[in-house]
């Protein structure tokens, strides 16, 4: 039997072709995954589906184990600290009540200012400076009572951090500039800039292949930041990543397609 692959992306055609919601449960097309040299998992997946399309195949593509167990920043920043890598000191609670009355007794541990995260959220929209102790009651209110958040030691990132997007054993990178404001974010006025600080790129990239080697990552966008000369601060790990410093909606689909081809030559190695 000739090698074939699965692909559960119609966008993305293969020697075998299924529709995303096709069962992984029939008889079928558990021995079309079981005897695939790879298969290529659809966009969207919950993790009951993962489970279902990946017990039985020998290799696939992304790997989203950790994505599913280490969902959230707060289990984030415990991947950080398992795997000793570098990310900013940080104080995790069950509930912004919690919090409340920790910092009610002992205050910030840092001095000011500091960062409050809520658990979920993208493009800083759960991230709050705190500049003095005013001013947390209020951005308290703003995050969900039942849900893990997060403080953090302010690092100083000179204006500016890396977001680095990683496609399987490729990486792309660029800096996003602030304009002296809390926010880098380029969806809250930050600019791009990819050919600046070529060398703390670089390291940048280096730092989050290694880091994913570890973590068994195939595709997100890492954002860190140079406060010294030491290693980078990994601040977060976004799944869901903007577009615009890719190239847009095309670049990312030709980085994708580059890392799937490598995958297929990796699994025909194998």
């Amino acid at each position: 039997m000739h090698p074939y692959f699965v692909s559960f992306r119609p966008g993305i055609q293969m020697e075998e072709n299924l529709p995303p919601y096709e069962s992984a449960r029939d008889a079928k097309t558990r021995e079309l995954l079981r005897n695939a040299a790879g298969v290529l998992l659809p966009e969207h997946v919950a993790p009951w589906r993962y489970k279902d399309l990946t017990e039985c195949a020998k290799e696939w593509f992304p790997r989203l184990e950790t994505r599913f167990r280490y969902h959230g920043k707060t289990k984030q920043t415990r991947l950080f600290r398992l795997l000793g890598t570098r990310h900013p000191e940080s104080l995790l609670f069950d509930t912004p009540r919690q919090l409340q009355a920790f910092f009610n007794e002992n205050g910030s541990p840092w001095g000011y200012p500091l960062v409050l995260k809520g658990d979920k959220g993208g493009g800083g929209s759960t991230v709050y400076p705190i500049r003095a102790p005013e001013d947390l009651p209020g951005y308290l209110k703003e995050l969900p009572e039942g849900e893990p958040l997060l403080l953090q030691r302010f690092v100083e990132h000179g204006g500016k951090d890396l977001r680095v997007v990683v496609y399987g054993s490729r990486t792309v990178s660029y800096f996003r500039v602030g304009d002296g404001r809390f926010y880098n974010n380029i969806c809250r006025g930050g600019r791009l800039e990819h050919d600046a600080w070529p060398e703390l790129q670089e390291k940048g990239r280096r730092a989050v292949r290694d880091f994913c080697r570890l973590a068994r990552i195939d595709i997100a966008g890492f954002d860190l930041m140079f406060p010294d000369d030491g290693d980078p601060v990994f601040v977060e790990i976004n799944y869901h990543f903007g577009r615009k410093g890719l190239g847009g909606a095309p670049g990312h689909r030709e980085y994708l397609g580059q890392a799937i081809a490598d995958w297929r030559e990796r699994c025909l190695k194998t």
